[in-house]
């Protein structure tokens, strides 16, 4: 679950800055928050415990200096400490992508980018206004 919310954070914030998407497939609204069907499926074996690190394909290595890796590693580095119930609570919040949908398309409804990315882009907005003052 915490790599679940990890990656949907790091899409939230590519699309915010980017304009597009890091992952090319539907995320939807389960119960405890944003889930990426198909990583789902990959990480299922793993259950709670710890996942393997040849889970990754040597081709899916980012390059430094992509908008991808910035993504990732601008996450990795806000929210890497929090566990999954943790991360799952932020993905909970009212108004959050996940928020929106849970309670207005219902359970496994898809979580449009076009709303992630509005709710992110508002979240950095607030962020650099908050900084400057």
């Amino acid at each position: 679950m915490q790599l679940q919310k990890l990656v949907f954070f790091a899409h939230g914030a590519h699309l915010a800055a980017y304009e597009y998407p890091l992952v090319d497939t539907e995320v939807r609204a389960w119960d405890f928050g944003p889930v990426i069907p198909p990583l789902y499926e990959r990480l299922r074996e793993f259950g709670s415990g710890y996942v393997e690190p040849s889970l990754i394909d040597g081709s899916l290595r980012l390059q430094p200096s992509s908008t991808q890796h910035q993504a990732v590693r601008s996450v990795w580095e806000a929210y890497s400490r929090y566990d999954a119930w943790a991360l799952s609570s932020i993905s909970h919040q009212p108004g959050s992508p996940w928020d929106r949908v849970w309670n207005y398309g219902g359970r496994y409804s898809i979580i449009p980018d076009s709303l992630t990315r509005q709710y992110y882009q508002n979240r950095i907005t607030r962020r650099n206004t908050d900084s400057s003052a």
